[in-house]
């Protein structure tokens, strides 16, 4: 009995350290999404913007938001802000629009986003996409 108890001291000790360790985990983690990102779409920044003229979200914050939400398991309500960060962290890296802006369009008072509604929708549209293509690549598919 008391190889017993002393084992779930043991484990309980275990438990309560990887909980104190998991904050720093976690934003370890994020730093590291957000640094991945950040590489991934240095190369397009002159071209990266959240919306098109039309108001449509472009495919590349879909595919991010995706991302974040799925693999990072980020939250979807935090999805828009993150995005916002990361556009504003890679002009900031690359020069662009970095403190003085002549564009009026590119301001950050008037910065683009979308809602946290659109961000929980990107992954299903994606799945719902995925089943589409799936179903026309059968119906291509000889016999």
């Amino acid at each position: 009995m008391q190889n017993r108890t002393s084992k779930l001291h043991k484990e309980v000790r275990t438990l309560r350290r990887k909980t104190l360790r998991a904050p720093g985990h976690y934003s370890r983690t994020v730093k590291a999404a957000t640094a991945k990102a950040i590489r991934e779409f240095e190369a397009h920044s002159h071209a990266l913007r959240i919306k098109r003229p039309d108001g449509r979200i472009e495919n590349w914050v879909r595919d991010l938001g995706c991302r974040l939400i799925a693999i990072r398991h980020l939250p979807a309500s935090q999805t828009p802000g993150a995005i916002s960060d990361i556009l504003r962290a890679i002009k900031a890296n690359t020069g662009d629009h970095g403190g003085t802006c002549d564009d009026t369009s590119a301001d950050p008072s008037d910065e683009e986003t979308f809602s946290d509604r659109s961000a929980r929708r990107f992954p299903l549209e994606g799945h719902v996409m995925g089943k589409i293509q799936l179903a026309r690549e059968f119906k291509a598919a000889p016999g």
